[in-house]
């Protein structure tokens, strides 16, 4: 298994941006995500925006509401026939 260089490591430069604040980093994260063909790696950069402030995009689900009882009949029928 060949270990990743992180100064190679797109995302991992993009992670960085992002910690530090750097002003390019949602043009650069929305970038990379445009290029993407992945869904794992578009879902982390999607989670980038969120952390960015960024409206979620298509890939991330709506929170989910706790003590939800259409949901919790949804999610965990018993009853099929």
């Amino acid at each position: 298994m060949n270990e990743i260089d992180p100064k190679n490591d797109p995302l991992y430069l993009l992670t960085k941006a992002v910690e530090e604040g750097h002003p390019e980093a949602i043009k650069k994260v929305k970038e990379r995500l445009d290029k993407s063909d992945d869904p794992s790696e578009m879902r982390y950069l999607e989670g980038l925006l969120i952390l960015l402030g960024e409206q979620p995009g298509e890939l991330e689900d709506p929170p989910d509401y706790e003590d939800d009882p259409d949901e919790y009949w949804q999610e965990n029928d018993y009853f099929e026939v």
